[in-house]
């Protein structure tokens, strides 16, 4: 009978080498710390020299300039009367019975101001008014149109009148309407007036 062959004996493997532990086991490794990021660094502050000390500047006063004040005003001249241009009179009048009554014949009072731009008109002369009644008043018989009986000029601007009914006629009970023109060659004015006859 043949024999079996001997299978090969496999080489033994050698123990590995046991390794005391020792009662201190290592310590794991530690990771390494991360570096700190680097810090940049700070821009090296400069100081500012001090500014140096303002030297004192000597102020040069100009010479004085003369200031000529704007001349006063001159009050306006009085309107002057042009060739062929009229000026405008402001009239006034104020009048009261006076001694006139109905049925006389005494003259009534009519006080007259006379003045351009404000100022006082003081060289007119009887010639330079003009009476006129309108409406006729009942019983009336003539009215006292143109009949300046007396005239004086105060000098002021002012004119002291009186007037009465032509033809010799008596004054008749009622408010006397007129109308009063003053005029020269170059001026002119006019205003109403009314005298009441009781």
């Amino acid at each position: 009978m043949a024999s079996k062959p001997t299978p090969k004996k496999s080489s033994a493997k050698k123990p590995a080498p046991v390794v005391k532990k020792s009662a201190f086991a290592p310590m794991p490794a530690s990771k390494p710390a991360p570096k700190p990021a680097a810090k940049t660094p700070a821009a090296p502050v400069s100081k500012a020299a001090p500014a140096p000390a303002a030297k004192p500047v000597s102020v040069v006063n100009p010479a004085p300039v003369a200031v000529t004040p704007p001349p006063a005003p001159k009050p306006a001249p009085a309107p002057k009367e042009l060739a062929g241009v009229v000026t405008a009179l402001s009239v006034s009048a104020q009048s009261s019975q006076g001694a006139a009554a109905s049925g006389n014949t005494h003259p009534a009072n009519i006080l007259i101001i006379v003045t351009s731009a404000g100022a006082p008109v003081v060289d007119l002369n009887r010639d330079n008014f003009t009476l006129m009644e309108h409406f006729e008043v009942p019983g009336q018989g003539a009215p006292f149109s143109n009949n300046i009986t007396s005239f004086r000029n105060a000098g002021t601007g002012a004119y002291l009148l009186q007037t009465k009914p032509i033809n010799g006629a008596p004054w008749r009970t009622g408010h006397h309407l007129g109308q009063l023109l003053v005029s020269t060659e170059e001026r002119q004015g006019q205003t109403a007036l009314k005298i009441i006859i009781r």
